[in-house]
């Protein structure tokens, strides 16, 4: 990094790291790959509100929604020679050799060839020894650790040190991920892309959740190695969550003897929350290190809520009691209600129609946020839509009424709004209340669960670079620690996609590149969920040329809470810019993967949109950014996109606007939670995994999908200078809007006639 991109990332508060080498270089093997550990991520919500520039710049900094460092499992670090194939996400599962009589698992467990142990081999696998003179037991010094490599002594940016030392017996929680057989993971992957193809003669075959964990199920000897191991650690309680994580409660001194390692408290300056950080190494014993892919959550606070709390002039408020509180009364302001959306997307009211099947929707959310059934009744009450409170036993996870989340209650109405017929759910941390704020912990425990929505929609995301985005150091084993992160996760989707579970998220806030970045980097920063190939990306779109007339059936909204917010009743979508658009606070977010190779559904249309550069790189220079700046071979997102701005909310019983690609994402799962109600009624099935259905429906029906071909996704929130690079929208599929946004209508009527045509064939019934 030169002295003056130093300056420049210093600037805004961070050191920027380039891991362009890193990212880019394809020299490495899947197999080699599964050798590094991994590091938790950071998590961010895709909503965003107006602000000033003084509260962003200080806003942005907290907001990276930091877990906890994944400690490394393996004290030799490879370099990876090929590129990650996107069909070999297995895990390297390397059986250790096991002298057993029986079932179990002897005692006698041995390393890899290689291994040099001293003549107190036999007294260094346990890390504790029983002391007969004062009856206790005491740290065992022949206790053998692997090492995890130092953290530099950094805390994140977003953590405050409280002390030098945590409280012995403070809490914790942590996991241990134990190595999955790769043949299992590619038996359930060619599973997969034969039941999500419409192609297929399996299509929408679901798997049930034991017939996937018994694919996945570990050799009963390792199982019960590890077992016998944990047995000994007398930990607070020891639970599997599916075949292989263990979930493990214990307390800062016992984990600092387990680990070897020393822990400092720190304080989240936004939630007040305390968290604890390893100091340095940490280690894990070799007598269950073979069989570990890693280990995760020790920090209880890993996302921080952004909340909004300095206005700026485009931010608009209403009070419950009408006097608007923190914009200009001269200014309107656009306001889009489900009237609107119902009309200009040819959703079906099921208000009016009903549902052709019971469905189930869900909104996953992360930081603490929580759901108010007061918020949902107000907000019902002036967009005129019927609809019934949550039921108690689908919200799940921790839940605090009187302190509803920005988040939580947009995804909720917006979901609510568009399909008050289906069984909503809600999530707020763990459902087994085990775990922190992670996706891949949150994912992992919500897929254990028997009875599931049929759709989840995640309004949350970070950096799929994770740390080197926000901490000092990055060096090559905390980029590998991403990527193993990415990896499990992916899987993790990939196993709620079998079950016919669609997932849907938003493809961010701040364009190709980060929240933190002010467009001197030179390598884009993809966005993770959305730039997994098991997920359904959505990004968003504003209007232009708008209209105010009155709508149909228009809301007591529309005139009710005050005269400077006018409804919608018509305009023109483009790709959401904040250069772009005055009601416009971000950038929406796209591009290609640094880590999962482009999947087959969506190779055609990522070709046709390459095969314009040389029509438009002569008349637009920028058009296409360098090449150097992305993975043209990446997974490329997002899939389509849908109104990300202006959309009304109710919360803390005020009314307001709300902006970000956390309107796109749940809305999206409003209509396919009604497309799920038609599919159901004749074929019985979920649609499921949606990508390969969507690329398919853009080729055959163009006119299911509204392509947009205005806008670009070079900005972020925050920095919009000439040195920004990015995509533009463009015909077909783009890096901006994807496929484009929904003519429901036209897309129930594909998928009818598609599903019809499948039920009069022999071998799909």
């Amino acid at each position: 990094m030169t002295e003056e991109r130093d300056q420049q990332s210093k600037a805004v508060g961070y050191e920027a790291v380039n891991v362009t080498s890193k990212l880019h270089d394809k020299s490495f093997t899947m197999e080699e790959e599964q050798e590094q550990p991994l590091r938790r991520r950071q998590w961010y919500s895709n909503r965003s509100i107006p602000s000033s520039k003084t509260f962003y710049a200080i806003t942005l900094l907290i907001l990276v929604l930091g877990t906890t460092a994944i400690v490394y499992m393996s004290y030799k670090i490879n370099k990876l020679e090929n590129a990650i194939d996107i069909n070999n996400l297995g895990m390297d599962f390397d059986t250790p050799d096991v002298d057993s009589d029986n079932d179990d698992v002897a005692d006698d467990i041995r390393t890899k060839s290689g291994s040099s142990y001293d003549s107190e081999y036999q007294r260094s696998k346990s890390p504790y020894r029983y002391n007969d003179q004062s009856s206790t037991y005491e740290k065992n010094p022949y206790y053998r650790y692997r090492p995890h490599p130092p953290r530099h002594g950094q805390a994140p940016i977003w953590l405050s040190l409280m002390s030098n030392s945590s409280d012995p017996d403070a809490a914790i929680t942590f996991f241990l991920a134990l190595k999955q057989n790769p043949k299992a993971i590619q038996k359930l992957e060619r599973i997969f892309w034969k039941i999500t193809d419409p192609d297929s003669s399996e299509y929408q075959i679901w798997l049930t959740r034991s017939e996937i964990n018994k694919i996945l199920t570990l050799d009963r000897k390792i199982l019960s190695a590890v077992k016998r191991f944990l047995r000994k650690q007398s930990f607070t309680s020891v639970e599997l969550i599916g075949t292989d994580v263990f979930a493990i409660k214990t307390t800062i001194r016992q984990a600092s003897e387990f680990f070897s390692a020393q822990f400092r408290p720190y304080k989240s300056i936004k939630t007040g929350r305390i968290t604890h950080l390893a100091q340095g190494e940490m280690c894990l014993t070799d007598e269950i290190s073979q069989y570990v892919d890693f280990w995760s959550d020790f920090y209880g606070d890993p996302i921080i809520n952004r909340e909004a709390t300095d206005p700026s002039k485009k931010r608009m408020i209403v009070s419950s009691d009408g006097n608007g509180t923190d914009a200009p009364t001269t200014q309107i302001f656009p306001m889009l209600v489900p009237q609107f959306v119902l009309s200009y997307y040819n959703i079906p009211d099921v208000s009016k129609t009903g549902l052709e099947s019971d469905v189930s929707q869900g909104a996953l959310e992360f930081e603490g946020q929580y759901y108010s059934e007061q918020d949902l009744l107000k907000y019902l009450q002036e967009v005129n839509i019927t609809s019934k409170p949550l039921k108690i036993k689908h919200i799940l996870g921790i839940n605090d009424p009187s302190n509803p989340g920005l988040e939580t209650m947009l995804d909720i109405e917006q979901l609510v709004g568009l399909n008050p017929l289906a069984e909503t759910w809600y999530f707020n941390d763990d459902v087994k209340n085990i775990s922190s704020d992670d996706i891949f912990t949150k994912i992992l425990t919500i897929f254990e669960l028997d009875d599931l929505p049929q759709i989840l929609s995640i309004s949350y995301g970070g950096p799929e670079a994770g740390l080197c985005t926000v901490v000092p150091s990055c060096d090559e084993k905390i980029v590998y620690l991403n990527k193993r992160y990415i990896i499990r996760s992916n899987i993790e989707f990939m196993k709620l996609g079998l079950r016919g579970i669609t997932v849907l998220a938003a493809s961010g806030d701040d364009g190709v590149n980060s929240y933190l970045s002010d467009c001197t980097n030179t390598i884009f920063t993809p966005n993770y969920p959305p730039s997994s190939p098991f997920v359904t990306s959505v990004g968003g779109t504003s209007l232009v040329n708008i209209k105010y007339n009155a709508l149909q059936d228009q809301p007591p909204a529309c005139t009710d809470i005050d005269p400077v917010l006018m409804c919608v009743s018509s305009g023109d979508e483009i790709a959401v810019s904040i250069d772009d658009n005055l009601f416009a606070n971000y950038t929406s977010g796209g591009g290609f993967s640094n880590i999962s190779s482009q999947p087959s559904y969506q190779k055609d249309a990522v070709n046709h949109y390459f095969r314009n550069e040389q029509r438009y790189v002569n008349k637009i220079p920028e058009y296409y950014p360098p090449s150097s700046m992305y993975n043209r071979y990446g997974r490329a997102y997002p899939d389509v996109a849908a109104f990300g701005v202006n959309s009304l909310i109710v919360l803390n019983d005020t009314f307001g606007l709300v902006y970000g690609t956390s309107i796109s994402a749940p809305l999206w799962a409003a209509i396919v939670s009604i497309l799920n109600s038609h599919s159901i009624k004749i074929t019985g099935k979920t649609l499921g995994f949606l990508n390969p259905l969507l690329y398919k429906m853009a080729k055959e029906c163009p006119e299911c999908l509204n392509d947009i071909t205005v806008g670009n996704n070079k900005c972020t929130r925050t920095a919009c200078t000439d040195q920004c690079k990015g995509f533009q929208a463009a015909c077909g599929w783009d890096p901006v809007t994807g496929l484009g946004t929904p003519n429901a209508g036209n897309m129930l009527e594909y998928i009818t006639k598609l599903l019809k045509k499948k039920m009069n064939k022999t071998e799909y019934n």
